[in-house]
């Protein structure tokens, strides 16, 4: 029996197609009358008031919570408070130190209040804050803060004009086409960014780029912000504009700051020239190896620059203020990472100048004397070995301030490494000696002192003498041990050739 089609508007396809109308209507088409409604579900009952009590977060979570900005069920946040930072930075009670010579300190900033969640302003405030100016471009325009800091003012405890002092010599990988040997400051630029996040990749927006460079008795920091992502083409076009194909000092730049902004380049079809390109980080861990836990730009400002910076916000929150400033043009939280990237900016010039005097003197230079092999080591990188060698060697015989003597193995196996590269086996073999009648057993020590004695001074019984002690020490079955007994062996029957069995 043949069926005849079902009507339009019954059935599943009547109801797709009455769906498809809706979607298309916008919402315009009511339902039909022969769809089924939805099963309505009832609401579960509200607990009993000392059940709610029992779930509720104890005070001192809360009180935890609301300090991080999260508002508990029980708590009611305070009037005009900030989205995502809390209250707008207040100024500060304590005057900033009188080293850190830096304009506009934080408590000029005119701190107005948040605005309210789903309001914005205008982004013009920003720039009366930080006193930034528009600068236009062929690709648009952009905010630009210029700050000039005289050379002879003070960073923490260090002149700025210091650095002027003392060229840095540079590693093969950091010398750049021109293979320059060392970076003189007055050409170089201080480069840093404030970022939207650590990742990298094409996602990631240099938003403010400070960079320093020394114009006449000062330093110029320049600071490049994008008030929103199209102010991006012009950003990268005034900041290559002012690069030129100068030298770049930086602060773990070589491995994030500067690729994320050849990328950036890249993605608007500009291409920046190979330059000579100097990170301060390598040299700090370096120089400090044994005297710092941590090697952050914030650890060497206190410890090594002798600098408190008295800032507000810290480095982690700016990106998240950058954010806030999108959505609200609130400029209250994000004017404060103008100051820390200006800031960091100084900062590296007066770490430039404290790597560049102990490079120019590593006897007298280095601070402590921990430091010292760290020294020796950067200048070995910087193949400089004879002056790595005076620095170890004037770090022998000496105590701390206490008057109890340091311990000097660790200055003695480098001299060990660099007399064995020099040829001066004799030196080699004393300084070897010394660690091996140290303290406990330096394995290491044993081996180089019977190398010696069996190919370079060809002595082979002393050397035999200095493997069975160490034989005596070792446990028998380790690989050390096996090392050692193959030696003992072969100096065994080296000694029968030459003396006869007896």
């Amino acid at each position: 029996m043949e069926r005849s089609p079902p009507p339009v508007g019954s059935g599943v396809l009547g109801r797709n197609a009455d769906r498809i109308r809706r979607i298309l209507s916008d919402g315009a088409a009511a339902p039909p009358p022969s769809e089924p409604k939805l099963r309505q579900v009832e609401r579960a009952p509200t607990p009993p008031a000392h059940e709610v009590e029992a779930v509720k977060l104890d005070d001192e979570l809360r009180a935890r919570l609301e300090a991080l900005g999260v508002h508990t069920a029980s708590s009611t946040p305070r009037p005009g408070r900030h989205a995502l930072h809390g209250e707008p930075p207040a100024r500060p009670e304590q005057p900033l130190p009188p080293g850190l010579l830096l304009h506009p300190p934080a408590e000029v900033f005119d701190w107005a209040e948040a605005p309210s969640p789903g309001t914005r302003q205008a982004p013009a405030a920003l720039a009366g804050l930080v006193e930034a100016s528009e600068r236009e471009t062929e690709h648009g325009s952009f905010l630009q803060v210029e700050r000039r800091i005289p050379l002879t003012a003070r960073h923490g405890g260090v002149v700025l004009g210091s650095a002027l002092d003392h060229d840095i010599a540079l590693r093969a990988h950091e010398r750049g086409p021109c293979r320059r040997t060392s970076l003189d400051p007055r050409d170089a630029v201080f480069i840093d960014t404030e970022t939207t996040g650590l990742a990298g990749g094409t996602g990631t927006v240099a938003f403010l780029v400070g960079a320093g460079w020394v114009e006449g008795d000062t330093f110029l920091v320049r600071q490049y912000f994008m008030r929103d992502y199209p102010d991006e083409g012009a950003l990268l076009a005034a900041l290559a504009a002012d690069l030129g194909d100068r030298p770049l000092v930086s602060f773990n730049g070589r491995s994030f700051d500067w690729p994320l902004l050849t990328t950036r380049w890249q993605m608007h079809r500009s291409k920046q020239p190979r330059r000579a390109h100097l990170d301060l980080l390598p040299s700090a861990r370096r120089l400090w190896s044994s005297t710092l836990h941590s090697h952050s730009l914030a650890v060497l400002e206190r410890h090594v620059l002798h600098l408190e910076r008295g800032e507000e916000l810290p480095g982690y929150l700016i990106p998240s203020a950058w954010f806030d400033f999108l959505r609200s043009g609130w400029g209250g939280t994000i004017a404060q990472a103008f100051r820390h990237n200006e800031i960091d900016v100084v900062s590296m010039l007066a770490l430039f100048a404290r790597v560049g005097t102990i490079l120019q003197d590593p006897i007298h230079g280095v601070g402590a004397h921990g430091d010292r092999p760290g020294t020796a080591k950067l200048l070995m990188d910087l193949d400089q070995p004879e002056r790595a060698r005076h620095c170890l060697e004037a770090g022998l015989g000496t105590c701390d301030p206490d008057g109890a003597p340091f311990d000097e193995r660790p200055l003695r196996r480098l001299l060990g490494h660099l007399c064995r590269r020099a040829a001066d086996h004799e030196q080699a073999l004393e300084h070897w000696q010394a660690v091996a009648r140290a303290g406990s057993f330096d394995e290491e020590a044993y081996e180089h002192v019977a190398k010696i004695y069996e190919h370079r001074l060809k002595e082979p019984a002393q050397a035999l003498t200095w493997t069975e002690s160490a034989l005596e020490q070792l446990v028998e079955g380790t690989r050390g041990y096996e090392a050692f007994a193959h030696r003992a062996a072969r100096l065994r029957r080296r000694l029968v050739r030459a003396n006869g069995p007896s």
